[in-house]
């Protein structure tokens, strides 16, 4: 489930990117395209770089056949496996934007009465921090979807690092509300610090006290 829902985010994000695309590549005057020429030379070029985890399955020739045909400028893979992606700064604004209203439809779409039965709805906010889920309250506390975060947190990641944001310094508030009155039920942060990760920056900050 992890990687799905990213995949459908990113495919239908770039289709829609490949519409907006074509859209433009009508034919024009002489003179009109030449000075569209010119405003593209003179035009900043964005570059971002997407971990190779979000390409699994993927060959390189696969991941640049795709990423050229929806416009990007050039696709280059790194030593570690990921690819830097460049493309003009207009495209790459257009792209983060039809990304984010895909990620917030396939969100939305999400419960279906199967995959997370007790999840009767769920939204995510603008700016992509909160996550919202209305449930039937018994069946979420006697469940387990609340893992419903993590199917939706990697295309969160997978936006951050399009719009060339770095997904670590960032997290998200799930609050689940009871669907008959709005009440809350939870509310968490995603992800959660483990308790090995907590006991060590505890240690860290010990150790800086007692350097003081």
């Amino acid at each position: 489930m992890k990687f799905k829902l990213f995949a459908a985010v990113i495919l239908a994000s770039l289709a829609l990117f490949s519409f907006s695309a074509c859209e433009q590549e009508q034919p024009e005057p002489v003179s009109s395209q030449t000075s569209s020429e010119s405003s593209l030379q003179e035009e900043t070029m964005v570059t971002i770089t997407i971990p190779a985890s979000y390409f699994e399955g993927k060959t390189e020739e696969e991941v640049k056949a795709i990423a050229e045909k929806q416009g990007v400028t050039s696709v280059t893979q790194n030593a570690d496996g990921s690819y830097c992606y460049e493309m003009t700064a207009t495209a790459h604004r257009r792209l983060i934007n039809e990304m984010r209203i895909t990620l917030t439809e396939s969100i939305s779409e999400i419960p279906d009465g199967t995959s997370y039965p007790s999840v009767k709805s769920a939204s995510i906010s603008d700016d992509l921090s909160t996550l919202t889920l209305k449930v039937d309250a018994e069946a979420y506390q006697k469940g387990n979807d609340r893992a419903i975060v993590r199917a939706v947190w990697p295309s969160v990641c997978a936006y951050y690092y399009f719009n060339n944001e770095n997904p670590d310094e960032k997290s998200l508030t799930v609050t689940v509300l009871n669907a008959e009155d709005d009440s809350q039920v939870e509310q968490f942060v995603w992800p959660e610090k483990d308790s090995t990760s907590q006991e060590t920056e505890s240690a860290e900050a010990t150790s800086s006290a007692d350097d003081e």
